[in-house]
């Protein structure tokens, strides 16, 4: 099996203290960097899926169509033969949506962060 792809550009390293704090308002993320980005995680496609789903359900309307395609390329690795070099190509299938939820969540997070030290500093503006 090879390395899982890494994590987009703008996001906390895996190896990042942030990600102990931020797995409370980020869940996606957290289990990108410690679960699906570990080459020895199971790989429990089922659950993944059921976790996308609930995840989805309380979602951005805006996001939905990425979880979708996410859950769908979930549903197509379950059934690539494990160990080949597809299924590595189907993993990440899995993780591009993924990660173009991350990326779009951290843009968000990161305005939300702006805002509020711009009000910090001009108070009542």
């Amino acid at each position: 099996m090879d390395p899982v792809k890494d994590l987009p550009p703008g996001l906390p390293p895996a190896d990042s203290r942030k990600w102990h704090s931020r797995r409370w308002w980020d869940q996606l993320g957290y289990l990108r960097v410690r679960s699906l980005a570990n080459p020895s995680w199971p790989r429990d496609i089922p659950w993944l899926v059921s976790w996308l789903r609930r995840e989805r359900s309380t979602a951005l309307p805006t996001d939905h169509a990425l979880y979708d395609i996410a859950i769908t390329a979930a549903q197509s690795y379950a059934r690539t033969r494990n160990h080949s070099p597809e299924a590595d190509r189907a993993w990440d299938r899995v993780l591009e949506p993924i990660d173009e939820l991350l990326t779009r969540r951290q843009v968000r997070h990161l305005g939300e962060v702006h805002k509020a030290q711009a009000e910090q500093r001009n108070p009542g503006s």
